[in-house]
């Protein structure tokens, strides 16, 4: 049974302040470090089932745990944990230790941790390397400002959130769950709603009829790419085109009247016989599409544009798929064309970004990232979404889903997270939903609480993501109160 706690008080929480402070250079020193591993999931080695540099990750952040006193453990590479105290509950705090690609468009290195004032830069700064070393030395704080516990406090670091969560599943499956826990991988004050995610992929396999057209007003379909991940808003399309040399000039000239300031970027030019259309947007997180210009909804645009003026595509994979694309979802966000216009008072608007476009082998597909409100089913999304697609001869596959997660506002967990915030900004505040998803839906009592202030932007699945050093050692201390409250006597 989950007992309400006493606050720490003010002479635990100067402890923590000034123990952070004497972290300070560790903290940065630790993060520089575990962003120069590229820990982007990659092909399955021994023990290491993301791949070698997610398993450096892994294996990193272990051996910084014990050279600071925690009891640790491997579990198989797929995730693993670090641990102090005694007692039949746990307290989890859940980091994940994988990045998104770099993608496009960075001014500084994205994987050496270049610092400039107070900025620190790098793929992961952020999300989540960052808050997982600040909650690492949090636990240290505690430990050595002595705070007693009554019940264990479990780091657990998973090793694949960005593209599948088997790291996770696989502690669930094989070790003990937190009996609550929070997950610095959002924003404060705490999220206590996160809507559900769904990942589909429509594809066309080039079957059906040849398009008719004059010959002379056809287009041969030699590239058409975009993005690198569902939930990343692309940056960057890129479709190349040959045919006659008239007709090419001509749709680069349609192209280019799609050309917006700043986005999206379009350029079309011709080389050696081939028109090379780009389309340039702003990345971001597929969670929020209006955080971002997606580049391949404006793609799309160019493209239908230049079929209005009379032109076709060799392709009736990219043909169909791009009629479909531009009917049913264009520029929307919100699922509406598609019949998936779902709102709630709870958790808001449904969300649609478009992450990846790919034309290759005569098939032509299209990733979704889907994020509903906690008021509806899986089936309520995906089955109008497949229903349209019939009629393009679209086939629909369902990849990565994570269920809707709703922990009560008035629960022990939330107030007490909440109580920390106030603490430490003097601010009252509510509980927040979000489209992003979290490790907090993986457990049955647990919530999203951090790294980033209200209003902060970090460049998250953007080019030159960061935080500050400011935020490293702010996020240690309440990471520190924080558990100081939830477990402490």
């Amino acid at each position: 049974m989950i007992q309400e706690l006493a606050s720490g008080g003010k002479e635990d929480y100067m402890n923590f302040a000034v123990l952070a402070e004497k972290y300070r250079d560790e903290i940065v020193r630790r993060t520089q470090e575990l962003i120069r591993i590229p820990s982007i999931e990659g092909e399955p080695r021994e023990g290491m089932p993301m791949g070698e540099n997610v398993g450096k990750a892994l294996d990193y952040v272990l051996a910084t745990c014990r050279e600071l006193g925690f009891q640790t453990k491997n579990l198989e590479g797929y995730a693993g944990y670090a641990e102090c105290g005694t007692g039949d509950e746990i307290l989890g705090i859940l980091c994940h230790l994988d990045i998104v690609p770099a993608g496009e468009g960075w001014t500084r290195p994205p994987f050496d941790g270049v610092i400039e004032g107070d900025k620190l830069f790098g793929r992961g700064t952020t999300d989540n390397k960052g808050p997982a070393i600040s909650a690492i030395y949090a636990l240290k704080a505690v430990q050595e400002a002595q705070i007693p516990l009554q019940r264990r406090v479990r780091l657990i670091f998973g090793t694949n959130e960005e593209s599948g969560w088997r790291g996770i599943e696989y502690y669930c499956r094989h070790d003990e769950m937190p009996t609550m826990a929070f997950v610095p991988d959002a924003q404060y004050p705490v999220i206590n709603v996160e809507k559900g995610i769904a990942h589909l992929r429509l594809t066309h396999a080039g079957n059906g009829d040849q398009p008719t057209s004059d010959e002379s007003t056809a287009l041969q379909v030699l590239e058409l790419q975009g993005g690198h991940r569902a939930n990343m808003i692309p940056a960057t399309c890129t479709c190349r085109l040959a045919g006659d040399p008239q007709v090419l000039q001509e749709a680069a000239k349609i192209a280019q009247t799609l050309q917006k300031d700043p986005y999206p970027g379009v350029q079309a030019c011709i080389e050696d016989g081939t028109l090379v259309l780009t389309v340039t947007g702003l990345a971001g997180h597929g969670s929020t599409p209006a955080s971002g210009v997606n580049a391949i909804a404006h793609m799309i645009q160019v493209l239908h544009r230049i079929t209005e003026a009379g032109y076709s595509f060799d392709s009736p994979a990219v043909a169909q798929l791009l009629e479909f694309l531009k009917t049913q979802v264009g520029l929307e966000t919100n699922g509406q064309s598609l019949g998936i216009g779902y709102c709630d008072e709870v958790s808001g608007e449904l969300t649609l970004s478009m992450g990846v476009l790919r034309y290759e082998a005569g098939q032509a597909y299209v990733d979704f990232d889907i994020r509903y409100p906690v008021t509806k089913e899986l089936a309520e999304i995906v089955d109008p979404i497949r229903q349209a697609a019939k009629a393009y001869g679209i086939q629909v596959e369902l990849g990565h889903t994570n269920r809707s997660l709703h922990v009560p506002e008035d629960s022990f967990l939330v107030q007490q997270l909440l109580s920390v915030y106030e603490k430490h900004t003097t601010q009252k505040a509510k509980p927040l939903s979000m489209g992003g998803g979290t490790y907090a839906r993986a457990l049955d009592n647990a919530v999203a609480f951090g790294p980033a202030m209200p209003g902060e932007q970090r460049n998250i699945h953007r080019e030159d993501e960061f935080t500050t050093i400011t935020d490293l050692v702010r996020n240690t201390v309440i990471f520190a109160d924080a558990i100081s409250l939830l477990a402490g006597k």
